[in-house]
């Protein structure tokens, strides 16, 4: 039987943020000081449970984490130790982190529902079309259907029954069941990418988010239609306090080292913190991420 306690986040991710560490909650009067992650970015039964003989996601990023975990902490400890091996592994471990996140299942959820309303507001109108042309008595050969076209894989009926589950009860299980086939190709991208660790100075730090892996345009910094396999697209993620990692592509492809200015690690805080979607964690008390939690200055409603 699969743990009803469902993280969102990885915990050997989390505990370096928060052991102990600040979790800071949009709308909330003041941050919460926890001593571990136990009880952080966890939602009961959130990837599904047992049923049959089916396993729940949630199986899947159990083993994904277990096999990740050491060449997570290799690529913090010694970068340049980093095998093909560990490169394969690596790839899985951050395309995970990116479908299985809440903020980005809904994100599919709600484009999947506006793309079904789109297609039914194409055929009503064709309907509407024909219903006019017959009782006009006028020549329907324009509206002959066209081939069969071979791409196409759902008809409008599959297109809203699939629409009807992802809206009831627990839609976003269906949800994060369309975003993991995208799981191995999210991974084959990230292999063709080349990393920069960034290393933060001494008595600086990384904090980082319940967004903890952003994708977003190397142009425009807008996460707005962009997709992994997009040449211009930037995957980043806070590895630990003391480590940022960038991904993009680049060649040849491999893994480069930077230490970060004071103002290089401000300035990536602040992209993780715009990103957040509700929480924010660090292992120490950050003034921007209070400004973010009461909504004040700078920060705007999301994307």
């Amino acid at each position: 039987m699969a743990n009803r306690r469902q993280h969102n986040i990885p915990q050997f991710y989390l505990r370096q943020f928060l052991s102990p560490g600040w979790v800071y909650r949009r709308g909330a009067d003041a941050p919460r000081f926890v001593k571990s992650p136990a009880g952080v970015a966890m939602q009961k039964d959130y990837y599904g449970r047992n049923k049959a003989a089916r396993e729940p996601l949630d199986d899947l990023n159990s083993y994904v984490e277990d096999k990740g975990a050491p060449s997570f902490m290799n690529l913090i400890r010694s970068p340049k130790t980093i095998t093909q091996y560990d490169w394969l592994v690596l790839s899985y471990l951050f395309a995970n982190l990116f479908v299985r996140n809440p903020a980005v299942i809904e994100e599919w959820r709600a484009a999947a529902l506006k793309a079904t309303a789109r297609v039914n507001a194409v055929a009503e109108k064709m309907t509407d079309r024909l219903i006019a042309a017959s009782l006009a008595g006028s020549d329907l050969s324009e509206f002959q259907s066209e081939p069969e076209d071979e791409s196409a894989t759902m008809t409008l009926d599959q297109f809203n029954k699939h629409a009807a589950k992802l809206r009831a009860e627990g839609g976003h299980r269906i949800a994060a069941s369309d975003m993991f086939v995208a799981f191995p190709d999210i991974a084959e991208c990230i292999q063709q990418m080349s990393f920069i660790v960034w290393e933060a100075p001494h008595n600086f730090s990384f904090l980082t988010s319940d967004r903890s892996l952003v994708l977003q345009s190397r142009a425009t910094g807008s996460r707005a239609h962009v997709g992994w396999k997009n040449p211009d697209a930037l995957g980043s993620i806070a590895l630990c306090p003391n480590h940022f990692l960038t991904m993009f592509y680049y060649e040849p492809s491999g893994i480069y080292l930077a230490k970060a200015t004071p103002e290089q690690v401000a300035g990536l805080n602040l992209e993780t913190i715009k990103f957040a979607e509700q929480e924010i964690y660090s292992p120490f008390k950050y003034p921007e991420a209070n400004d973010w939690m009461n909504a004040v200055g700078r920060w705007h409603p999301k994307e």
